[in-house]
């Protein structure tokens, strides 16, 4: 039936009064690897575009050349970003290796070779406009022997596995360094690298990102960490000064960690320090339990809608993407159906941050 005009004028004046929505500019990425470049079938590659994913995140050794030589060459690149293209994606971050800059990091002189590798891939990195360089060469396990048992699957709701890590356990694995390593030696060897790589991509559309240690802890294993909180951070865009040198923001690491989560995303959001984000859900922080766990985004301890909010709040405008795969009973490697339900999940929170 028609309603009545006092209910139509209700009506009217909530439509009147209603707030417009607060369009958000956070993108949706994932990441992928090797397996989804497996054959000259591209339909996992659609798959991504199907469900809504614009831009990936990619390991440098899916460019020809760079897993035998430790870089890659423009027409490599140039057939990666084709491809690619030609299925509506783009890459939003691509993210080097560690072991091919492990003299680097620990600052031998024989790094110098491993830096102008670095160096010419930017200026690649910077002529394909790609937004995010990852430069990964900070992560303690790269020096520690057989580091392959740091975490151990358990099961979830349903019996999806997740990851969980004991830090005691851990410990008490008597893994040892193949290489004896002092923070300062690690700090003089990752400025050295930003040094002489920030320059290339300052005042250009590439920025260059460092995850930061993960686990988040300044030692493990008798292996010292030198970029595991917020301060590390602090003192490396201090140190190498550029608006192009910037963070990847991992919510699950820094909320491991025992500091703010949303306090980092408003310090660093601010700064525009934030390039990149892994937007991940723990239970657990190694101050107060020594150890986490890594679950599905809706079952953590951290609000996610509340995460979002925030980096929506700082004016994020970069991509968002689920870095570490559930297995899921009826998923494949590639954790297809896994990452459709947090791409699902990250789209409803988006729709309720702009409604």
């Amino acid at each position: 039936p028609k309603p009545s005009s006092a209910a139509s004028d209700v009506y009217k004046r909530q439509e009147v009064t209603r707030r417009p929505r607060s369009k958000t500019k956070i993108r949706l990425g994932t990441r992928v690897n090797q397996s989804w470049m497996k054959s000259d079938n591209d339909n996992d590659l659609r798959y991504l575009k199907q469900i809504g994913v614009d831009y990936v995140d990619i390991t440098l050794d899916m460019i020809e050349g760079y897993a035998e030589h430790g870089e890659f060459t423009r027409k490599a690149l140039k057939t990666l970003v084709d491809r690619l293209g030609g299925l509506g994606l783009k890459i939003e971050r691509a993210n080097s290796l560690g072991p091919f800059y492990l003299n680097a990091h620990l600052a031998r002189p024989e790094g110098q070779k491993e830096i102008d590798k670095l160096k010419r891939m930017a200026e690649l990195l910077v002529d394909f406009e790609i937004p995010v360089y990852g430069i990964q060469a900070c992560q303690a396990r790269l020096p520690r022997a057989n580091d392959n048992n740091r975490w151990i699957r358990r099961r979830g709701r349903g019996g999806y596995q997740y990851l969980h890590f004991d830090l005691d356990r851990v410990q008490s694995l008597g893994l040892k360094p193949k290489y004896k390593v002092t923070s300062d030696q690690l700090w003089k060897g990752l400025l050295n690298i930003y040094r002489q790589v920030i320059p290339i991509v300052d005042g250009s559309k590439t920025k260059v990102a460092m995850h930061g240690n993960d686990p988040p802890v300044p030692k493990m294993n008798g292996v010292p960490q030198v970029l595991y909180n917020f301060a590390a951070f602090d003192r490396l865009f201090a140190e190498v000064s550029s608006p192009n040198n910037g963070m990847t923001f991992c919510v699950g690491t820094r909320y491991e960690s025992g500091e703010d989560v949303l306090a980092g995303i408003r310090r660093f959001g601010e700064q525009n320090k934030i390039f990149h984000v892994h937007f991940r859900n723990v239970r657990g922080t190694i101050p107060e339990n020594k150890g986490y766990e890594e679950v599905m985004p809706d079952s953590g301890d951290l609000d996610m809608y509340q995460v979002a909010k925030a980096l929506h709040d700082v004016g994020y405008d970069a991509v968002v993407d689920y870095d570490h795969i559930m297995k899921l009973s009826t998923d494949g490697p590639e954790g297809r159906e896994y990452i459709a339900y947090c791409v699902g999940h990250m789209r409803g929170l988006l729709q309720g941050i702009e409604n």
